[in-house]
């Protein structure tokens, strides 16, 4: 999809809006041109943009408020473009705080269910800690590099794939002939297998997506005795609030820790 952002700059100028609100609309546009154009999106239906309001809550760490300022950026720009029909709804209070991820039982579950890609797509993330668009940028010559530098919303960070998972995927890379994109399907197309193989390891298809495997990550780190200022670094957090929120236990994983409790 290539979107009318520089007709529509031009006429927010002329309409004397203030710099910093045509900046933020800028920004917006551009960063949905951009996944509408790795997802090989030529012409956007209303279900494209709710797959990208959910990537944006899934894939990004945004505030309640800078989703709904985005969306309704996007919703503006649409009443603009005369396309009224696509406009989406914004978050609610409830919808914003993150989804229940997926245990360890669950997640060998899946394992078991799934093909060679997709099996390698959620070894990756649950080994690594990336985001999916991360993940999706991976090349064949990242495979030969001890420390691979990620660049995600304007910030750079050091990661390394484990010995084992790398092996793997330059297994994988030999039966794909010239191309260079580790994962190179649409990140819908990893969103809708994910959700095929946790019917088939009878997993609750609500936890299974590609930022629980990255919730995974965080969890297996700390309870592995990992340190929560090693972690933020390692997913490329500003704040260490941000990363608590990775590491926060769940009701059913409360449940099970009071449980294990025997003071006596």
């Amino acid at each position: 999809m290539s979107l009318k952002i520089h007709e529509y700059l031009l006429y927010c100028r002329e309409n004397e809006l203030a710099k910093n609100t045509i900046k933020n609309y800028q920004n917006t546009l551009r960063q949905l041109d951009d996944w509408c154009e790795c997802n090989n999106i030529t012409h956007v239906e209303k279900e494209n943009l709710i797959e990208y309001k959910m990537h944006l809550k899934d894939d990004y760490d945004y505030k309640l408020s800078t989703l709904n300022q985005k969306i309704v950026a996007i919703n503006i720009y649409l009443n603009w473009a005369e396309s009224t029909d696509l406009k989406v709804k914004q978050f609610k209070q409830q919808m914003v705080s993150h989804r229940e991820s997926i245990n360890q039982k669950e997640y060998k579950r899946l394992l078991k269910h799934t093909n060679e890609e997709l099996n390698l797509f959620i070894l990756t993330i649950a080994n690594t800690g990336l985001r999916i668009s991360e993940l999706c940028a991976l090349s064949k010559d990242d495979l030969d590099k001890k420390v691979i530098s990620i660049e995600n919303k304007g910030k750079t960070r050091s990661i390394s794939i484990p010995v084992f998972v790398k092996k793997l995927l330059k297994k994988f890379m030999t039966y794909k002939g010239k191309d260079e994109i580790i994962f190179a399907k649409t990140q819908s197309w990893y969103r809708q297998e994910l959700k095929a193989a946790a019917s088939k390891a009878k997993v609750d298809k609500a936890k299974v997506y590609p930022h629980s495997l990255r919730h995974y990550f965080a969890k297996q780190f700390i309870e592995n005795g990992g340190d929560s200022t090693e972690l933020q670094q390692m997913l490329g957090h500003s704040s260490i609030k941000t990363t608590t929120i990775y590491t926060h236990l769940d009701p059913n994983e409360l449940s099970v820790k009071f449980r294990q409790i025997h003071n006596v």
